[in-house]
């Protein structure tokens, strides 16, 4: 989920790389794309060890200059052109497959998941299956009864994912009065689209809204958070209502959907997003009216662990300091604006609870770049973020000391636009303003930061203001999955 599990599919045996930027303004500045360098970090944050790697158009130039020798002519002008559009073979990407374009955008329930080879995108009108191979749609499922998907869980596992659905009020009816809200959920095996059960949900109203983390999977369980009218939030107005201790989190069991266990909240508090794995079920939970805390949960009978501050030196307010989940195992939890300057501070935690390694935006750490998965993700311990300033950084950062291990520095003015981690590389997508090609693929090690790969893109892969939600990967190829309004996947391989 922003972090719950690793996805299905496998890392590309290749290069990976993406399409599609939409309406990116005026001319794109600045110089080549520049690789990286870094070893693990020795707590400075500095990058070291390997040498700068040539810069895209040195290693351009070298490649040209060889080929010119050896064919000559027009030959070797032909291939300096290639080199210049992105299509010179061996050192550029293609387009292999894309689905087709999307309207009206989705202001809810927007999610995209790889299972085996089916693709999976979720949207408020419903959710749609397609085939990684050949980007051909497999299956569509939609609410019935003129339903709107308000909140799915960001991960799925075993091939089954959740889908909370609700009926709003009429257009007129400032009161919703006539809607049921986000009233329902749906477990969807997404091999093939068929629905596998069904449970009531209590809603806070009669509205639907894009709910975040109302839903979660891992562990075997289906993972629900319900609500109540009234709860009272800090900005409520209303009288205090009431939390019913045998609803307000729950789990079943993901396959059939047979209740398993319901929590009590710890007291005073109730659940406001909620993440699981195999370990542990998790809730930020908002105590005492007016401060998000972190509360663990045993997965075999939902009997409360723990629960921690998410500040020993501020109260977290659930309005003013945006929180979720960027892992469940371990537990790691992005907060804006524990700084006062509004920015992602990444906090993570042991098994029992105990506050370890605090990544916070600002001074020598750019502003992290937390919002989405594709641009925060948690492996091996670490957490491997983009930094954003005048020039984009890829940072890997140890979990339990917070210390950078190594930063791998952009050129002026490129923008990363989405992260892979796996098989041990970084793989990432990026704007490359003064290339005609537009954008390029970095491939980095995982462990020391150092270049592995440079390739560039013939099109656009996507706009940077945060077209691209994720990327996945599938024999060979990498699928840049894409928010709602744009064309859901893209599939790229070698050239």
């Amino acid at each position: 989920m922003a972090g719950t599990g690793a996805r299905d599919s496998k890392e590309p045996t290749g290069k990976p790389g993406g399409q599609g930027k939409r309406g990116k303004p005026g001319t794109k500045p600045g110089g080549a794309a520049g690789g990286a360098s870094g070893r693990r970090g020795d707590g400075t944050g500095a990058g070291g060890g390997a040498s700068k790697p040539r810069s895209r158009l040195v290693r351009y130039t070298a490649v040209g200059g060889l080929l010119l020798a050896l064919l000559a002519g027009c030959g070797g002008i032909t291939t300096g052109v290639l080199a210049g559009e992105g299509h010179l073979p061996g050192d550029s990407m293609r387009e292999v497959w894309s689905t087709g374009p999307e309207t009206p955008p989705s202001e809810s329930g927007n999610g995209a998941w790889a299972v085996g080879d089916t693709l999976v995108r979720s949207r408020s009108h419903g959710v749609t299956g397609f085939d990684a191979r050949s980007g051909a749609e497999r299956w569509s499922w939609t609410p019935s009864g003129g339903a709107a998907i308000c909140s799915v869980s960001r991960a799925a596992e075993d091939g089954v994912a959740l889908v909370a659905q609700g009926r709003p009020g009429a257009p007129d009816d400032e009161s919703v009065a006539d809607g049921q809200g986000c009233a329902t959920v749906v477990a969807l095996d997404l091999e093939d689209g068929r629905e596998l059960w069904r449970t009531a949900r209590t809603p806070s109203g009669g509205g639907i809204g894009d709910e975040k983390d109302a839903v979660a999977v891992g562990g075997g369980l289906a993972v629900v958070r319900d609500e109540f009218a009234y709860w009272e939030y800090p900005w409520a107005d209303e009288q205090p209502g009431f939390v019913r201790p045998d609803r307000a989190l729950r789990a079943l069991d993901l396959r059939t959907g047979k209740p398993r266990w319901t929590a009590a909240m710890p007291e005073d508090c109730v659940p406001h997003r909620v993440a699981a794995a195999r370990n542990q079920v998790l809730a930020l939970v908002v105590c005492e009216r007016k401060d998000v805390r972190l509360a663990a949960f045993d997965p075999a009978d939902g009997g409360h662990r723990w629960t921690s501050a998410l500040s020993r030196t501020r109260t977290v307010d659930p309005a003013g300091n945006d929180s979720w989940f960027l892992s469940a195992d371990p537990a790691v939890v992005s907060v804006d604006g524990l700084d006062l300057r509004g920015y992602p501070t990444v906090l993570s935690f042991s098994a029992d609870g105990r506050a370890q390694g605090r990544i916070a935006s600002g001074g020598d750490t750019g502003h992290l770049a937390t919002a989405t998965p594709a641009q925060a993700r948690v492996a091996y311990g670490r957490l491997y973020a983009v930094e954003a300033m005048y020039h984009d950084t890829i940072s890997a950062f140890d979990l339990r000391s917070g210390r950078r291990l190594w930063r791998a520095k952009l050129e002026r003015l490129e923008d990363v636009l989405a992260l892979r981690v796996a098989e041990g590389r970084v793989t990432a997508l990026v704007d490359l303003y003064a290339s005609k090609g537009e954008d390029g693929l970095l491939v980095l090690d995982a462990d020391t930061g150092d270049e592995r790969d440079l390739r560039t893109f013939p099109d656009s892969v996507g706009a940077s203001s945060g077209e691209i939600t994720d990327l996945f990967g599938h024999e060979g190829r990498l699928i840049p999955a894409r928010g709602a309004g744009f064309r859901p996947f893209t599939a790229y391989e070698e050239r």
